[in-house]
């Protein structure tokens, strides 16, 4: 009887036990989301260089098909989450389990950009029911801006080609992979010239650029970011008239070893100079404070036939022996000499570059009478740009010459009325400005003169702006005959000693600054 009871009290305990939802478990699901994308790393220096506040009109101009891909440490699952870092709105998630994860995002892009790449990497653990994560991107990528300003549309990158700019707000931008060494080229809306910057790109910087009237004030942009380090120039136009007359200011009275100074040359915080025809095949140094002579640097396998112009690139200083008065050489040669070589030895050897012009066909000699003799090159862009001294039309004939050695044959470009004798040309490396310097040939009359260039189009250097300036009389200056020009539009010129009935003017190093002119 009392099993029958106990079978019973078991049969009510399961049907009571029916009437009951079973317990279900916990979830094991979170939910993650993403909060911001920040960049953190920086290659050198001080991040808030520069910078004065973290708030900025500039904002980071992202792909908008980003995915973020989730791996699970433990099972290796894996998921993906799709955002756009440009606008985090809270709907970028995704459901994972509990556990340990890792994640991995890249953006990818080629050498110039019209957004940010970046990539970011790391790890999290899942055991709430929503997780938001920040991803902690790395670049390798530099911000290049120009504000629409003075601008006219729109400023190019050129590096082997000619890049766009984009225009977002107020600014045309590009991103840059670090090591890039493009050309930014910017044409100004007051004259129409032409404006160049050589860059050098380094990840994590902002290289910002504004064109401003010069009235005699400036404000430094005002562009800052709190995530790349701002380096930014302020570029003035200058509307005032270029002057008809200008005195060089003089430095000092050469030594007499230099007498027949015909070149100069500014490197290693020294001026390097060179005598003319019939003088020793020495390079000279100078301190460009005093004009004292310092070191001379022998080349050993040259003679000096008659040397008349120095250029120079990053690493090397040419030295043109194409002196010509008589119209007959067929030896013209340009020396080039390593600059560490000069600067850790008294004597060096040259490479040669041996040339001739594409349309000289007569050689017979013509003293001071002729249009093939030279005395002025510069450097640019691997290349040898050469301006000769037209003693028979008072013209320059420009050519353009490799800078490789080797036998070479010039390529005439274009001619232009100089209204006189071209003795040196310089160039500005950054913004492609251009003097010519020379003097008349008219005896007591003569002017020592310099042409400004600017603003022209590619290599179409008498295209642009063009302004002459009277410097004064040789019979006070000198035989003006070399010049070198500093990448802020200051710079140095020399004279060689010339002879007036009875008395002598010495040769001489002068000073000029000519900012306010192009």
């Amino acid at each position: 009887m009392r099993q029958f009871y106990s079978s019973i009290v078991l049969l009510i305990l399961l049907v009571l036990s029916g009437c009951f939802t079973k317990e279900e478990k916990p979830s094991e699901n979170g939910i993650l989301k993403l909060e911001s994308l920040e960049l953190l790393k920086y290659d050198s220096g001080n991040p808030n260089n520069g910078r004065t506040q973290e708030s900025s009109p500039w904002n980071h101009v992202f792909k908008s098909d980003a995915v973020l891909k989730i791996k699970n440490t433990a099972t290796g699952a894996e998921y993906s989450l799709n955002y756009d870092a440009n606008a985090f709105s809270g709907s970028e998630q995704v459901t994972i389990p509990y556990g340990d994860y890792t994640y991995t995002t890249e953006v990818t892009g080629s050498a110039y950009e019209n957004y940010l790449p970046y990539k970011a990497s790391g790890n999290f653990r899942m055991n709430v029911p929503v997780l938001l994560i920040k991803l902690d991107a790395e670049t390798e990528y530099g911000l290049v801006t120009v504000e629409n300003t003075n601008v006219k549309p729109s400023p190019i990158l050129i590096d082997g080609q000619q890049i766009s700019m984009n225009l977002v707000g107020n600014y045309y931008y590009k991103y840059v992979l670090k090591d890039k060494a493009p050309v930014l080229e910017i044409i100004e809306n007051v004259f129409g010239n032409t404006i160049r910057r050589s860059l050098s790109i380094a990840a994590y910087k902002h290289y910002n650029y504004v064109v401003r009237i010069s009235d005699g004030s400036g404000k430094v942009i005002e562009l800052v970011l709190k995530d790349f380090e701002l380096i930014e120039e302020e570029i003035l136009v200058n509307v005032g008239t270029v002057p008809t007359s200008y005195a060089p200011t003089l430095v000092s009275a050469l030594n007499v070893e230099l007498s027949e100074s015909s070149g100069l040359a500014l490197f290693a915080g020294k001026l390097w100079t060179i005598n003319d025809s019939g003088n020793e095949n020495i390079i000279y140094e100078m301190d460009p404070v005093n004009g004292n002579m310092g070191r001379k640097v022998r080349v050993t396998n040259a003679v000096n036939v008659d040397w008349e112009s120095m250029a120079q690139s990053e690493t090397h200083l040419f030295v043109g022996d194409f002196g010509n008065n008589s119209g007959n050489r067929k030896d013209l040669t340009i020396l080039k000499i390593e600059k560490s070589s000069l600067l850790a030895s008294d004597a060096v050897t040259a490479e040669k570059i041996n040339f001739s012009y594409p349309d000289q066909t007569s050689f017979v000699s013509a003293l001071n009478s002729n249009n093939f003799d030279c005395e002025a090159f510069y450097f640019q862009n691997d290349s040898l740009h050469l301006f000769t001294k037209n003693w028979v039309d008072n013209k320059t004939k420009y050519y353009t010459l490799s800078s490789q050695p080797g036998e070479r044959v010039a390529k005439y470009k274009m001619d232009f009325d100089t209204q006189g004798l071209v003795t040196a040309a310089d160039i500005n490396q950054n913004t492609g400005e251009i003097v010519l310097l020379g003097y008349q040939n008219l005896g007591l009359s003569s002017q020592s003169f310099v042409w400004l260039l600017s603003g022209y189009a590619g290599s179409q250097i008498f295209s642009g702006k063009k302004s002459k300036i009277n410097l004064g009389s040789p019979a006070v200056l000198g035989q003006t005959e070399g010049i070198f020009l500093n990448n802020d539009n200051t710079g140095y010129i020399s004279s060689e000693r010339i002879q007036l009935g009875g008395f002598t003017v010495p040769a001489k190093l002068l000073a000029f600054d000519f900012k306010a002119f192009f």
